[in-house]
Parts: structure tokens; sequence; C-alpha cells
């Protein structure tokens, strides 16, 4: 298991297209550019509805991370999201993150639209 930690969390949606994203930056840049120009440590997943069946985006500072996969699971608890993804759960990521009660609740809103099994724990 790869454990992450990151000060914030963000979530975007855009028609059929979803983001999560955790990283250390002050403020909320959320669209592709800067997330690609980001100099810190980030995590960040995204999936496109509007083709059905594709695999999840999923980017990291980590490049070991990086690819389009297929999410097998999501675990939210209190202010942790664990993301188990690839063939056999090859990755398993913990990530906690800081987070107001309202940006937990998107997350977790998010979390259920975009993944097929999703835990909610506390």
């Amino acid at each position: 298991m790869i454990n992450l930690k990151f000060k914030k969390s963000y979530v975007s949606i855009s028609g059929d297209y979803y983001q999560i994203k955790f990283d250390d930056e002050p403020d909320e840049p959320i669209d592709v550019d800067q997330v690609m120009d980001s100099l810190g440590p980030y995590f960040l997943i995204q999936f496109n509805f509007e083709f059905p069946g594709s695999d999840y985006y999923i980017e990291s500072d980590d490049e070991a991370l990086i690819g389009h996969y297929v999410v097998n699971s999501v675990i939210l608890g209190h202010r942790t999201f664990t993301i188990k993804y690839g063939i056999d759960d090859r990755f398993i990521v913990k990530i906690e993150f800081g987070a107001t009660d309202e940006e937990q609740n998107d997350l977790i809103n998010v979390s259920k639209e975009m993944f097929l099994n999703v835990q909610v724990k506390g």
C-alpha cells in the first residue's frame, strides 16, 4: 500500500467529465493545464462518462502510478480516500487529506457517481 498525505482535495464536474484531485497547492487549480504544470505532489483521477466502459486516467507526481486503469474500489473514511486500481489491485493508494465538511461531502457524492464500488466509513 502506498500512503500519501495532502492538504487539499478538489472535485470538478464539467458535463460528462469528472475529476478528483489531491494536492498541497494553496489555491484551487483544477484545470488540466494547471495540474500538468504543477511542481508539487499531487494525485488526480479523471473519468469521462461520454465513453462508458473506458478506463479511468490516474496521474500523480509519482510516475509509477500514472496510466489508464480500471478502478476496482474506493473506500472513503474521515478525511481518507483509498483507491484500489489495476489488474488484481496492482495499486492500493491511501490518501489522507485536509478538507472542510462540505469538501468531504462533495468528495463522497462525486465518488459515488464516478465509481462502481464505493464504501463510506465513519
